[in-house]
């Protein structure tokens, strides 16, 4: 997904926007307004990097009944 818009992009968009009906600006605006209040992926990503750092092999890490079953799901498939 490109992140950036050009000028011109950007100009589409505004019209776009500008002929909708009252009610769906309302909508735009509230989703634009929701993707603003949302952390980045690369916010997300860094989180869970920290996470399963900070959580290696501790039983957080590790879900006994979890890798159990997937044990034994790649032994029936062999």
């Amino acid at each position: 997904m490109r992140v950036i818009l050009r000028a011109m992009e950007q100009q589409e968009l505004i019209e776009k926007i500008k002929r909708l009906p009252h009610d769906r600006i309302a909508e735009v605006e509230a989703f634009v307004d929701s993707l603003s209040r949302r952390p980045s992926r690369a916010a997300i990503r860094q989180a869970l990097r920290e996470y399963a750092e900070e959580h290696a092999g501790t039983l957080a890490d590790l879900d006994p009944d979890l890798e159990a079953a997937g044990i034994e799901c790649l032994l029936k498939s062999d």
